[in-house]
């Protein structure tokens, strides 16, 4: 790549800043902040942000100044959600599941604010009416996987995002107090457990999850939901226990209980 900018023809350099752009999407990164946690110095910090903002992948907001993601990254994204690594991995585990339980099976993944459902394993029960199909968005917290994602988060960040998007919950009826005691009772728990909470008639159970790449660990949550009358507390039980197990065969860290949380 050709920038036109002195020293920055390093890929380590734009590969640690793009990654740390990524990490502080939603609030954005000012330049002495890249400085500070980059290790880089003022000026590097600033040609690498400017080739990224050149080829797209970078964007200054021209209210506050801060750095976010810009367009091309999204689409980079965009292309990487059609066969993500995690669907590699967890897309076994799911027909296994599928196949064990009879349950209908959900990958879910964190994107910013939100719980992007990455694809649903039919089961030999047929969900008809199960209302979080591929490709669809929810609110993180609802729904039985993005309640085990959000459980996974700590609870200051879990705060933020409730007030960055509280229209969005209060239009869904979940109020800030509603959420965070959802999120106390599944760390309890040590699994989600939710009840007609998307859709009506239907019972889930979910874990959080742990996908290890070669730089750094990616949250996602898997779900197994089915008829509230087959799904009943043994049931559900079964269920987990399948999941657990095809996981730990897999290689799949789970993330339960509160290990990662706190104030």
């Amino acid at each position: 790549m050709n920038s036109g900018f002195p020293g920055a023809q390093s890929p380590a350099r734009l590969v640690k800043v793009l990654r740390l752009l990524t990490r502080h999407h939603v609030q954005g990164l000012s330049i002495a902040e890249l400085t500070a946690q980059s290790g880089l110095d003022r000026s590097t910090a600033r040609r690498l942000l400017m080739v990224l903002a050149q080829s797209g992948y970078a964007a200054k907001d021209a209210v506050t100044g801060r750095y976010r993601l810009g367009v091309e990254a999204m689409l980079t994204g965009l292309a990487a959600m059609a066969k993500p690594p995690i669907f590699e991995v967890c897309h076994p585990v799911m027909v296994s599941v599928a196949r064990r339980s009879g349950d209908t099976v959900f990958l879910i993944i964190r994107v910013g604010d939100f719980a992007h459902c990455l694809h649903v394993q039919p089961g030999s029960t047929v969900l008809h009416a199960h209302s979080l199909m591929t490709g669809q968005i929810r609110l993180l917290g609802q729904g039985t996987a993005s309640l085990a994602l959000a459980a996974s988060l700590r609870d200051a960040e879990l705060e933020q995002i409730y007030q960055r998007r509280r229209l969005d919950y209060e239009a869904a009826g979940i109020s800030q107090e509603r959420l965070m005691d959802m999120v106390r009772q599944t760390r309890k728990r040590g699994h989600a457990l939710s009840v007609n909470l998307l859709t009506s008639g239907a019972t889930g159970v979910g874990l959080a999850i742990e996908f290890q790449t070669a730089h750094s660990a990616h949250m996602a949550a898997i779900s197994v939901a089915n008829h509230d009358a087959q799904m009943d507390a043994l049931h559900q039980a079964q269920a987990l226990q399948v999941l657990r197990e095809e996981l730990a065969q897999a290689g799949i860290a789970q993330v339960g209980g509160g290990d990662r949380v706190g104030r």
